[in-house]
This record gives structure tokens, C-alpha cells and sequence, in this order.
């Protein structure tokens, strides 16, 4: 993971400003920073927006130091102290692999960095949140039997109990819920969306904090997962508010597996759900069953060889994503966009540079729910 700033917005301009005016305050300042063993090993990239702090260890007496990437050319590291520092401003939507060279020689590990533009969107509102993001408790599903989920409920502020919703559904809540709900709450408030009821769902779990459910029921190509939203989670939900019966005004979000549930849900129940929107989305042959060949892989060709359903897609994925046996993410996803311009959905394709995070998708999920709510095509 890539180490962000949080709230502390002037910690690299004041290790910049110390690096040319007082160096050893700068090294104070990064050593009251990061900790020791961290530091030893190089830091992971410290990032505030498109600003970079690469920081190492190098001990007692001179060294030579430089840190590069498979796309980042290789720059020096100026000495302060015993540490070799050195800051830098990248180009937004910038990925890149990350390697500290002290003396000659690789130290720690690679790290992974991808950078943007400050968006607020997903922190917490101005003045906190003032929706509520319900605690809904745990869920034992008879769809998934023998497994139990923890899920939640956003209700936006003053919530009207005669109004239907849009909804938006995101899987992975355990990771999710809180950027979501702040966005839902963030773009509202500026007029940007319709106020937004938000369910966030975990995957589902034999015993707490497992989820060794999630596969089984994120990766398959099955209605299942669609079955259990509309016999099972709708109707708690209804009770508490009423839902927009348009299939256009229920979005699925989801990363990584949670992206292809989200297409999956659309997919089979275009009459129930009609939106998704998928970070890094797993379009690869996870779900690989007895056959070896059931998986996701499978989605750009039945899409090609299907009557276009009422759906639309928003998509988002990075060249550094991951390349293994299930498939290459990148690859999957690009042929997933190809496949769907081809039958002439309303699809959006966001390709970066980026890693397997939802990094990208934060950086511009109010453009995606601008395109979800107000059914246009939204230009980067």
C-alpha cells in the first residue's frame, strides 16, 4: 500500500521547504514521520496529490542513492544525514513500480504508486456527514445458507419516508461503505445527484473478519447474488424507505470481484438493476469451476453474441493491474469495453496506469455518479 497524506496537507511542503533551506530539520521531520524500520527498508511513496516524498535509510558515512520504476525514470537521492531523500511532482493518473538503489544495490521491497489530483468527493462531507450510514447488524442469508454478513444503510439527511430513492448497492462494505456514503452525501449537497440511499453489504462469512463466502458469490456467473438483493435485502430495506422502482435509478458499485457482482446483478436482472459501476473489475476465470473455463473471462464474447440488454457501464481499470493465472485484469476489462461498444451500449471505459486498488475510481467516482444520474456521457 502507498502511504496518503489524511489531513496533514502541509507535511510535504514543509519537508520541501526544509530540504533547500534546513536539511537536517527535514530529516527531523520525515525521521518524526515514518518509523524506523520503515525507513531502513525505503518508505512506500508518500503522496499528496500528484507530490511525492521518497525516503531511505542508507546508515553511517557517504552513500549514493537513487529510486526509479518501470515508469519512472531513475532520479538521485540527495543525502541529509544518514537518510537519501528526495521529492518530486509526477503527472496526474501517473502508475508506476517504485525501487530504492543504495550504493549499487536494491533495498526493500517494490512499491506501487499511482497518483492524482486532490478530490474530495469521498471524505467526509464538510462539518461530518449528516446522513445516517446504519448499522443494518448481521444478515443470515437463505440464498447463501450458512453464512452470515454484516450490511448497512445510508439515508440521506431528512430522508422523505413517501419518496423513492435512487439506491445505489456496493458490495464489499467492509472496505467501502464509508467513501461511498460520503460521496452519495458530497455530490447531493452540491446539487450535483439526486439525494441517494446507499446499501453497502459484506461478503459473506462462516466465522467474523473471513469472508470465505466472497468468491462463491461475487465471481460466478449466477443470479444468485441478484436473487438474494431483491427476496432478501429489498424488502428489510423497504421497510425503512422506499426504493425507485426504475432499474436505471439502481446503480451496483463494486472493485475487483465486486466489480463483476455489480455487472453480474445487471446482467441477469436487467429489469431490476440497469447501472454498474466497476473499479479493476475481475472480467477473468476466477470462477473457473469443473470446467476450468465458467469464469468472468467468458463476459466479452456472451455480451458479442447477445441481443444488448437495458443496461449501462461504467468502467475503470489500470495498465498495472494484475497478471495472473485467473488472467490479466487490464486485458479482461479492455475486452469487456470493446465488447460493449461493439453492441452499442452506453458504456464509459476509463483505462489509467493504476494498480488492483480503487484509487482511480475515487479519484472520479463523482463523474461517475453524475453519468449514472444524469444519463449523459461525462468527458475527462
Amino acid at each position: 500500500m502507498v502511504a496518503t497524506l489524511g489531513n496533514q496537507s502541509s507535511f510535504l511542503e514543509q519537508v520541501s521547504n526544509a530540504l533547500k533551506n534546513e536539511p537536517l530539520q527535514a530529516e527531523s521531520l520525515i525521521r518524526h514521520k515514518f518509523k524506523a524500520e520503515d525507513l531502513v527498508t525505503g518508505i512506500a511513496p508518500y503522496k499528496e496529490g500528484v507530490k511525492v516524498l521518497f525516503a531511505v535509510e542508507a546508515g553511517p558515512g557517504q552513500h549514493r542513492g537513487s529510486v526509479g520504476g518501470d515508469n519512472l525514470p531513475e532520479s538521485t537521492l540527495t543525502q541529509i544525514g544518514s537518510l537519501l531523500v528526495s521529492t518530486t511532482t509526477l503527472r496526474p493518473g501517473q502508475g508506476t513500480t517504485v525501487n530504492y538503489i543504495v550504493d549499487g544495490k536494491a533495498v526493500g521491497k517494490t512499491h506501487n504508486l499511482e497518483v492524482y489530483l486532490p478530490n474530495s468527493t469521498c471524505d467526509t462531507p464538510p462539518g461530518g456527514r449528516k446522513g445516517e450510514l446504519r448499522d443494518m447488524g448481521e444478515w443470515k442469508s437463505t440464498i447463501f445458507p450458512n453464512t452470515t454478513r454484516k450490511w448497512f444503510v445510508y439515508l440521506p439527511p431528512g430522508f422523505d419516508t413517501n419518496h423513492a430513492y435512487p439506491v445505489l448497492i456496493g458490495t464489499d462494505a467492509q472496505w467501502d461503505r464509508q467513501w461511498q456514503a460520503n460521496a452519495l452525501e458530497n455530490c447531493a449537497r452540491e446539487g450535483l445527484i439526486p439525494p441517494t440511499v446507499g446499501i453497502f453489504i459484506e461478503p459473506g462469512q462462516d466465522k467474523p473478519g473471513t469472508y470465505a463466502f466472497r468468491s462463491h458469490e461475487y465471481d460466478r456467473l449466477s443470479g444468485d447474488y441478484s436473487k438474494f438483493l431483491l427476496t432478501e435485502i429489498f424488502p428489510e430495506v423497504q421497510k425503512i424507505v422506499k426504493l425507485s422502482p426504475d432499474p436505471h435509478q439502481r446503480a451496483c458499485v463494486g472493485v475487483s470481484s465486486g466489480g463483476i457482482c455489480g455487472f453480474t446483478s445487471c446482467w441477469q436482472h436487467p429489469e431490476s438493476f440497469g447501472v454498474v459501476i466497476s473499479s479493476v473489475g475481475s472480467f477473468d476465470n476466477i470462477a473457473h469451476g469443473d470446467s476450468l473455463m465458467e469464469g468472468g473471462h467468458n463476459y466479452p464474447f456472451l455480451i458479442r453474441l447477445t441481443d444488448p440488454k437495458p443496461i449501462r457501464a461504467f468502467l475503470q481499470d489500470g495498465t498495472h493491474d494484475l497478471d495472473n493465472q485467473f488472467g490479466n485484469w487490464f486485458l479482461g476489462n479492455s475486452q469487456m469495453a470493446a465488447a460493449l461498444k461493439f453492441k452499442g451500449y452506453d458504456a464509459q471505459w476509463h483505462p489509467g496506469e493504476g494498480f488492483h486498488s480503487s484509487d482511480h475510481l475515487r479519484n472520479i467516482f463523482d463523474k461517475a455518479l453524475v453519468w449514472w444520474n444524469g444519463l449523459k456521457v461525462v468527458h475527462f
